[in-house]
């Protein structure tokens, strides 16, 4: 019986490494996906937040791969001019890590607000060129960002909406940006 037990050990044992080696390939397989977005991006930005009017800036966004492949670190920074002191200021700092969970099968993506807001929001690829990201508002609603790529082109187009019930969305983002180099 205690040579039995001590096979199923090894067996069980030998899956399990095996697994792990298989998943960590796969997962960052699953990001080569997002190869054309690595590289330096700059454009400009639109974003409202409640009543009045929203703010215009010119926008830089950064990708690269760390942790060798097995993640994408995005950050992005929106600055715009302060019309009364003519200083610059930032009207938008955000960093996001997307990954993909080969034991759940999905993309995940964090993100991060220079305010310390963050959240866990799901992440889908839509069609070749085409991405969805979105997560739930603690308060209530939704929020999701629709991501257009033109690889050819190298421009990136994404919009942000929200929705009170899921089914009616009002745009409160948006980001034009051309890639600059890799």
């Amino acid at each position: 019986m205690k040579k039995l037990i001590l096979t199923l050990l090894a067996l069980t044992t030998m899956h399990v490494g095996c697994s792990l080696a298989q998943s960590d390939t796969n997962h960052k397989q699953k990001l080569k996906i997002f190869e054309s977005w690595i590289g330096h991006w700059q454009g400009e930005g639109f974003m409202k937040q409640g009543p009045g009017e929203g703010k215009r800036s010119i926008i830089d966004e950064r990708l690269e791969y760390k942790l060798d492949g097995g993640i994408i670190l995005i950050e992005g920074i929106g600055k715009t001019i302060d019309p009364n002191s003519k200083e610059e200021i930032i009207v938008h700092h955000a960093i996001g890590i997307l990954s993909f969970n080969p034991f759940g099968g999905e993309y995940a993506f964090k993100s991060y607000l220079q305010d310390s807001r963050s959240t866990d929001a799901w992440f889908k690829a839509t069609s070749e060129h085409t991405f969805e990201w979105g997560f739930d508002i603690p308060q209530g609603g939704k929020t999701k960002y629709s991501i257009v790529l033109n690889p050819n082109e190298k421009t990136w187009n994404e919009i942000g909406e929200y929705s009170r019930d899921g089914n009616t969305w009002m745009k409160f983002f948006e980001m034009n940006l051309k890639k600059i180099s890799n």
